[in-house]
């Protein structure tokens, strides 16, 4: 119709209680009906404004964040002293010690998993990189170095002794660098419907860390439950 009318360039703008899946659910149907009646799906679809307001102020999906603080390392004369609290459920035992977190990059330049490493650790990029997961003793996978393209620092320090020493970028160079961050997950974790899980693990010297204060605990019958 608005083609007929010469308005071949009119943007067109959705509105009304729109979040992600009906945005999909919207550009699908398009994909799928828009050939029966001779108009170029494509096309339509780069017309097409979202008016998204209620479900993105509001975090419509998660109104609140559950949250419990857990104590994991305890600094004396300066250095760091793991701390662990031993919980009935394995899921709930906090990770112990002060950490650094890693991107692991694969072959294809996709994130794969994030690393959660000992704050000393140092990651030998020669050499097979393991990876646990943070409470099943049964589930862990070894990344060869062939199989990693790169290896990205996490933690970027943005305040010291209470002054801000990190230099701000500009809005559009924040937004290029988290389209970057989104297209480098594969297809299946970025995908809207059942997407499949991104890993966080932990290095073989973390997870050893955290097996040693749970006997520790154990043998001294600190067994707590949140």
């Amino acid at each position: 119709m608005l083609d007929e009318a010469g308005f071949d360039e009119c943007a067109i703008v959705l509105s009304s209680d729109l979040d992600e899946l009906v945005i999909w659910q919207i550009i699908t149907q398009i994909q799928h009906e828009a050939p029966r009646y001779g108009v170029d799906a494509d096309k339509l679809i780069k017309r097409l404004v979202y008016g998204v307001g209620t479900r993105l102020i509001t975090s419509w999906g998660e109104p609140a964040l559950g949250g419990v603080y857990k104590l994991v390392a305890v600094k004396k004369d300066g250095d760091w002293n793991s701390a662990i609290k031993i919980s009935e459920s394995p899921s709930k035992t906090p990770t112990p010690g002060a950490k650094r977190a890693w991107r692991i990059y694969d072959h294809r330049d996709k994130a794969t998993a994030d690393l959660l490493t000992l704050e000393s650790e140092t990651i030998d990029e020669n050499a097979p990189l393991v990876l646990r997961h943070p409470s099943d003793h049964t589930k862990l996978r070894t990344l060869r170095p062939e199989q990693i393209s790169r290896i990205e620092p996490l933690h970027v320090e943005i305040v010291r002794q209470g002054k801000v020493v990190y230099e701000l970028p500009a809005l559009e160079a924040l937004r290029r660098h988290r389209a970057e961050d989104v297209e480098a997950l594969d297809p299946g974790v970025r995908r809207l419907v059942n997407p499949h899980i991104y890993h966080v693990s932990l290095s073989q010297p973390l997870w050893d860390l955290k097996q040693e204060l749970i006997e520790q605990a154990r043998r001294s019958n600190i067994v707590q439950d949140k």
